[in-house]
């Protein structure tokens, strides 16, 4: 039950390194990609614009992610033991 335990406390762990980051460089990619979108034909600027959207709406998914990870180790972890 160890290996459990320490496979999900890395997991855990890894996530916390390096999720913040990567939600961050998501926000203010998908904020450039829609910026940016404004200087686009009208025929290509909704493209951009649903994909900046998605790429903003990604980051706040993994900063909520990183946020819970404490909470979702501690959930595993009852449900594994």
């Amino acid at each position: 039950m160890a290996s459990i335990f320490d496979t999900v406390e890395s997991i855990k762990l890894g996530l916390l390194a390096i999720g913040p980051g990567i939600a961050i460089i998501l926000i203010v990619l998908g904020g450039i990609i829609y910026g940016l979108s404004y200087t686009q034909p009208a025929h290509t600027r909704g493209k951009w614009q649903s994909l900046g959207v998605g790429i903003f709406i990604g980051g706040i998914i993994v900063a909520a992610v990183v946020g819970a990870a404490d909470a979702i180790a501690q959930s595993s972890l009852t449900l594994l033991t």
